[in-house]
């Protein structure tokens, strides 16, 4: 079971978005990768509103479907189309025992028997059901994400521009849009264009892919950390450095430890900051200035590290577990905690207790924070390049995204 929610995390696609500005951030755009393993790029299966579905087949079987290099059962597996997955209909042929279809599915291209498959108004009666559809704001200025369906409810945030976000119903002209774990609101549908998307085939290439890229991705936390523990040692003060050449030096004191005391704020947090940094400065178990800098920078480099090896896994509301699942704040709480650094529980706890920073200054590892009015109620890990990995929401577990996907209310750090 584990093996085929794995597959079908494989075959979620990746959501166009637009570059974009905002408070200062920008924003990349989020592309469908070419898979490059089964020398198709990856196309998107979908269905844009008001669209005809006859080119569209839905798979409807108990597991899944072998995709073959040509309409018989003596054709090569090239890959598996699973329950519910989508493919594009390039043609419709006589092979054996009956028609087939020559589909496209993601990066996978091939045949399968049309008799495991529905299209047309059968499979748009079922759309809705199998698909995700979303929504891409339109207007160029971004677009007011509103408490209830009228134009003269709350603003909660403004939504960015050209940025998809999940649709789970419309009401009296405006789409119901769940931005993340925490926000939901509607829109005008007079600003946004809507389309289906649906999960599509996976090739054996992919499979191998997926299980390489965790290898990978782990392997590289492990350098990372490796890299962060070296700059440790090759920048402290020895405890005798004018004695008989033997250096005894200290473990170096984490990046910032906060007090469990939710009342610590910024004033504590900087206040912490500036006697390690003095200490620096007067003798053993501390950093160089020039020491400090270079530990800083693979301090956030293996944060990033560490924090990527969890991607795709699931969102847990309350939870706090990397691998089980976890809530934003939760997943933000164990990542810090594997570096020493206490951040608190909550999303709330952690703006209060990090030094704040202005959002157009956050770096890799900073927190930015995301609120509704003045109450914050998100939080994630700010990666570089406009982009932020976090725990969006059920439907996303950890994934990365635009750091401006919704207007961003505050950033704050903990590693200096």
């Amino acid at each position: 079971m584990k093996k085929r929610q794995n597959i079908q995390m494989l075959c979620t696609l990746l959501l166009a978005g637009s570059l974009s500005a905002a408070a200062g951030l920008t924003a990349l755009a989020d592309t469908v990768p070419p898979l490059g393993v089964s020398g198709n790029p990856a196309q998107t299966v979908m269905a844009t509103s008001g669209e005809s579905y006859d080119h569209i087949a839905i798979c409807r079987v108990t597991n899944y479907v072998n995709v073959r290099s040509e309409a018989s059962t003596a054709g090569a597996v090239v890959g598996k189309i699973y329950d519910d997955c989508a493919a594009t209909i390039l043609s419709t042929v006589g092979g054996e025992d009956g028609d087939w279809y020559q589909i496209r599915s993601g990066s996978v291209e091939g045949y399968v028997k049309a008799e495991f498959f529905i299209t047309g108004a059968e499979a748009e009666a079922v759309a809705s059901q199998v698909g995700t559809t979303y929504a891409t704001v339109t207007s160029d200025s971004g677009l007011r994400l509103r408490e209830q369906p009228s134009l003269e409810a709350a603003i909660l945030t403004t939504l960015d521009s050209g940025t998809s976000y999940e649709v789970t119903g419309t009401q009296d002209g405006f789409a119901h849009l769940l931005i993340d774990d925490t926000l939901e609101g509607y829109v005008s549908m007079d600003y946004i264009s809507t389309r289906v998307e649906f999960r599509q085939a996976v090739s054996l290439e992919e499979e191998e892919a997926q299980i390489r890229e965790k290898e990978q991705q782990k392997a590289e936390a492990e350098e990372a950390l490796r890299k962060l523990e070296q700059t440790k040692e090759e920048n402290i003060i020895p405890a005798n450095p004018a004695g008989d050449g033997t250096s005894h030096s200290t473990d170096a004191p984490p990046v910032i430890q906060p007090e469990e005391n939710d009342s610590q704020g910024e004033d504590s947090a900087q206040k912490e900051n500036g006697s390690q940094a003095a200490g620096q400065e007067n003798g053993p178990g501390y950093y160089t200035p020039e020491g400090e800098e270079a530990v800083m920078n693979a301090t956030r480099e293996a944060i990033i590290a560490y924090a990527r090896q969890f991607l795709g896994n699931p969102y847990v509301y309350g939870g706090s577990s990397l691998t089980d699942g976890a809530d934003c704040s939760g997943f933000v709480m164990r990542i810090f905690e594997h570096f020493g650094i206490s951040t608190g529980r909550s999303s709330r706890d952690q703006a209060a207790k990090a030094r704040e920073i202005p959002v157009s200054e956050v770096q890799p590892g900073d927190l930015l924070f995301y609120a509704s009015g003045d109450t914050i109620n998100h939080v994630a890990i700010y990666i570089g390049g406009g982009q932020i990995i976090h725990a969006g929401s059920s439907k996303t577990g950890i994934c990365i995204a635009n750091a401006n996907y919704r207007t961003p209310y505050k950033a704050g750090t903990f590693l200096n």
